[in-house]
């Protein structure tokens, strides 16, 4: 295995699923709670948080940006007191949570005005985020091979030493 894919903790027992439709969704969650909604969440994220450097307080953080993001190409901008509020934290909290982010290189902040001139909420920038989660998904996806290979070899003992023979 190489240094990376070292660092990916796969689940054990579960097979790689395709994208899930709302039916499977509700199936899962039932239908009053995905009436209320959903975020979707990579397991790259979740399963690269030690990778990434964060704790718990910025991968809650991150989530909630997460939420906030409706459109590719419009970045989420809340509040760091929405956040604080929907985290059940201080602000200051998600300040430091914030800073984290941007020291691990995983979101730029960018301040945003009212026409008027005053501040308003902070936009955040998860590009960073979303470069990192490639790198991630590729060596999750190079474990996953790696480990098929061995299950594979350790199956079918000798296979190799009769494909030769046979030649």
């Amino acid at each position: 295995m190489t240094e990376d894919t070292d660092k990916v903790v796969p689940l054990k027992g579960r097979k790689k699923t395709e994208p899930t439709d709302e039916r499977t969704l509700t199936r899962k969650w039932g239908k009053e709670t995905m009436a209320a909604n959903y975020t979707v969440i990579p397991c790259a994220l979740l399963r690269g948080q030690a990778r990434l450097k964060i704790g718990p307080n910025e991968l809650a953080v991150l989530i909630h940006l997460i939420d906030h993001w409706w459109q590719p190409e419009a970045m989420p901008w809340p509040s760091k007191k929405t956040l604080a509020e929907r985290l059940g934290v201080s602000t200051k909290t998600v300040q430091r949570a914030i800073v984290v982010l941007e020291e691990e290189g995983l979101l730029l902040r960018k301040e945003r005005y009212h026409k008027a001139g005053g501040r308003t909420s902070n936009e955040y920038d998860l590009s960073p985020l979303v470069a990192r989660l490639k790198d991630i998904a590729k060596d999750m996806d190079d474990a996953s091979k790696e480990a098929k290979a061995v299950k594979k070899a350790a199956e079918r003992p000798g296979l190799k030493k009769r494909s030769k023979a046979a030649k």
